[in-house]
């Protein structure tokens, strides 16, 4: 019996224009024109006889028969592409190439891996911790996890959102010093980051505790080796909450008070314009913000 399937590169150029939200980024990524992409599109609409998209000003948006149609098509892709890797399998290996911010890399990413090598066994990783940006002019990196936004021409660029800031540490040493209010670090030894030095002055200032910013510290310049240290109850640490959930999850960590402040900046995943078009990139960078959206490892 014949299948009742749509023509498949409608499908594929509906799909992309879909997760872009553009024509025009869906050309670019498929290295076709925009002409191409808006034709499948309206050949596939007249197949299903349904509107897909609606004009929004100059933008499009997917209609409410769109969306559902975009969330089937994208499972049924992702489910064929899984299977094609495994069945090819070793015969063709991709390398994924990831710069980050090594707190970002250490604390948040390296544990939550797996999880998306599971999805692409068959994808090669490679990550380099780097403090400073990186030139991709000059690297073979395919995408960057940056904080803050400068020098991002020429980047495609999704918002991985804010921050926020407060002390950690572990649960005894918060018994053993007795901590209740933000003075009380007066009497606690200050494990700071080097990268983000002036977290402890921002919070302490916010927390009208900047008396307590010249006592016992301890200085690193990897982050993790700062939480490390609070984990093992060598003093407070600034969390950063987005990387540390997992450890306040666990108990691992505690935060003594309940003072918060926003981060001076977000972070964002980059893409270059050169590894625009690698689909296994744009999986990771989708994985990426669901990850960061939802609680805990997804």
């Amino acid at each position: 019996m014949k299948r009742a399937l749509p023509p498949l590169r409608a499908v594929q150029y509906f799909e992309r224009a879909a997760e872009r939200e553009s024509f025009t980024a869906a050309a670019e990524d498929l290295a076709v024109s925009k002409g191409s992409i808006s034709q499948q599109v309206r050949h596939l609409e007249t197949y299903l006889g349904v509107r897909l998209f609606r004009k929004s000003g100059r933008k499009v948006a997917l209609t409410d028969a769109g969306r559902r149609y975009h969330s089937a098509v994208r499972n049924a892709l992702n489910i064929l592409e899984a299977e094609t890797e495994r069945t090819v399998g070793a015969r063709k290996r991709s390398t994924l190439r990831i710069t980050a911010l090594p707190a970002f890399a250490s604390v948040w990413l390296v544990p939550r891996l797996d999880a998306f090598q599971k999805l692409y066994p068959h994808l090669d990783i490679e990550i380099s911790a780097d403090a400073e940006i990186v030139d991709f002019n000059r690297s073979d990196a395919q995408i960057g996890i940056r904080y803050g936004g400068p020098d991002l021409a020429g980047l495609e660029r999704a918002s991985l959102g804010k921050d926020t800031l407060f002390p950690v540490c572990a649960p005894s040493y918060r018994d053993a010093m007795d901590l209740r209010a933000p003075g009380d670090l007066n009497k606690c030894r200050l494990l700071h980051d080097t990268y983000w030095r002036a977290d402890w002055t921002r919070w302490l200032t916010a927390a009208s505790a900047a008396e307590c910013a010249g006592r016992d510290s301890q200085f690193y310049t990897h982050y993790s080796m700062a939480i490390d240290a609070a984990r093992a109850g060598s003093g407070v640490a600034m969390g950063h909450g987005m990387l540390i959930r997992d450890l306040l999850a666990r108990g691992d960590l505690v935060s003594p008070f309940d003072r918060t402040i926003d981060a001076e900046e977000g972070y964002y995943a980059v893409i270059p314009e050169r590894a625009r078009h690698l689909d296994y990139v744009r999986r990771f960078r989708d994985w990426l913000l669901a990850a960061v959206a939802g609680p805990g490892t997804i």
